[in-house]
């Protein structure tokens, strides 16, 4: 009966706790001479040498590399266990042979360049960088570094097997390098296809089996792996890059996870022409308040405005309050919002000339919007259909306001445009269909009071008797746990799937009848 315990050493144990322990050696040493030579080991009541735990760490290490979950985190989460577990392999094996140094060299910049992968996903902006020459040149490198390792530790075993007089095979690297062809050709591709990768799967085990056979024959030849001596532990080097992987996250999401926005403090117009022209509009009904918002220019549109419609409605930013009512045997549950802490108002404004309309939505923070990312407003303008009623005309305008102190401070969007993108991309079974809207994406100081500010457009009357149909969703984010980081325009983009866990989405419609008459 076979009683030998295959135990894996962790890759993170120090040096001091396995110095503790009875040495590689002396196991080596119980092992006879015809063990050796007859090709195989006989069962042992002793603990795998160091050098299986080494080769068996640096294949368990690459089979996290090479095959990745997309679920939850474990996408990001395994390869980075496994670069640090073949990391600290390969540590252990540098000063026996060249080929293992190198390997270890390779190592050491493969895990640099997946920590760095790791906290660009904290930037918001991260397509920009994706897009430099220096980060291409860093992911061309990403890309051959797993096979430059896999190479230089074949090669190392190939050079321990020649001293024992032994061969190995080569036609291992003739797959890797077939195998390693195949998935850049499939990347290449978009392929997404199940039954080829589960082939490219099984191919790759396939693969770290013939390496796992390969340590193993050098282990039979002989071969006995001596504990390096180590300054620092791999334990520590493990924690050391973890810890700094974690650190910049939190940098990256502080200073990185939103939009730098450029805050100018509010003058007030001192021309009396403006003054006319918000008497005349708040005469009308136009809000004195959302009318302080507005910038000069949306301003000056509207002298002699014939007139002003106005729909106005609080929305909650919050899961409310379970409600229970009972009566005559019967408990009615329902759900109350008592806090509604984001206004949204539509203002349409009949200009000087007749049919000629300036659409104007408004959002208002009542109270403390909490946790402050990045906000989204989506606009679907009266305008869109093309046999509509309405035409374009003029561009888009707008800006964020704040309070702090009793002083205004005001910035422009970070991004204010009509997008046109496909959605549907993250629903595996749906297709993408392609659509178009007006987005515009900021974020608000976190000290900020009475966050604030508007979207406006202008249209002209088509044709008669047509209703000014504009909708307005607003997404703001409520939390910080998200990874990769997704601005509030990307969630509407992709769907909104991460709608109610990391945003929250409220719609709102400014739908008015021009020839209706008003209260």
């Amino acid at each position: 009966m076979d009683t030998r315990i295959w135990m894996q050493e962790s890759f993170w144990e120090s040096t001091e706790e396995q110095n503790g322990k009875e040495s590689p050696q002396e196991n080596a040493g119980n092992l006879s001479k015809d063990q050796y030579e007859n090709g195989r080991n006989k069962p042992v009541d002793q603990k795998t040498s160091l050098w299986q735990q080494t080769y068996e760490n640096i294949l368990v290490g690459m089979g996290f590399c090479g095959i990745r979950l997309n679920f939850l985190l474990l996408y990001y989460i395994l390869p980075f266990i496994g670069i640090l577990m073949i990391f600290a392999g390969l540590r252990k094996l540098k000063q026996e042979d060249k080929w293992f140094k190198a390997g270890y060299t390779a190592a050491a910049i493969n895990v640099m360049i997946t920590m760095i992968s790791i906290v660009s996903g904290t930037f918001i902006n991260r397509e920009q960088i994706y897009d430099t020459w220096i980060w291409k040149f860093m992911l061309l490198w990403a890309y051959a570094l797993p096979l430059i390792i896999a190479f230089c530790f074949f090669h190392g075993m190939q050079t321990g097997l020649k001293k024992c007089e032994k061969e190995a095979d080569n036609k291992i690297l003739i797959h890797l390098v077939i195998w390693y062809a195949v998935v850049i050709l499939l990347m290449n591709m978009n392929y997404s296809g199940w039954i080829i990768g589960i082939a490219v799967i099984a191919a790759y085990i396939g693969i770290l089996v013939e390496l796992k056979h390969t340590a193993e024959d050098l282990e039979k030849a002989g071969y006995v792996l001596e504990e390096p001596p180590m300054r620092v532990s791999n334990g520590k080097c493990a924690a050391g890059a973890v810890v700094l992987t974690a650190a910049g996250l939190v940098i990256g999401t502080i200073f990185f996870g939103s939009y730098h926005m450029k805050w100018n403090e509010v003058k007030t117009p001192q021309d009396l022409a403006y003054e006319e022209i918000k008497t005349h509009l708040v005469a009308i009904g136009f809000p004195e308040d959302i009318l302080d918002d507005l910038k000069e220019e949306d301003l000056l549109a509207c002298r002699n405005a014939r007139q002003v419609r106005l729909q106005q409605t609080d929305y909650p930013i919050n899961d409310g309050e379970q409600i229970v009512e009972r009566s005559e045997g019967y408990t009615q549950y329902s759900r109350g919002y008592p806090h509604k802490e984001l206004r949204l108002s539509g203002i349409a404004v009949e200009l000087e000339q007749e049919g000629h309309w300036k659409i104007i939505h408004h959002f208002l923070w009542n109270e403390d919007p909490g946790f402050r990312g990045t906000e989204a407003l989506q606009l679907y303008p009266a305008c869109r259909e093309r046999n509509g009623g309405w035409l374009e005309e003029g561009g888009l305008t707008g800006q964020v306001l704040y309070d702090k102190k009793e002083i205004s401070y005001a910035a422009d969007y970070a991004s204010l445009e009509n997008e046109t993108y496909d959605m549907g991309q993250s629903w595996p079974f749906y297709e993408s269909r392609e659509t178009s809207s007006i987005f515009a994406e900021f974020s608000m100081p976190w000290r900020g009071e009475r966050c604030r500010g508007y979207v406006s457009y202008g249209i002209k009357e088509k044709e008669k008797d047509w209703w000014i149909d504009s909708w307005l969703n607003y997404t703001h984010q409520k939390s910080i746990l998200q990874y990769p980081v997704m601005t509030a325009a990307q969630n509407r983009k992709q769907g909104g799937w991460l709608d109610n866990l990391v945003f929250f989405t409220v719609q709102d419609a400014l739908q008015v009848l021009p020839g209706e008459e008003t209260d």
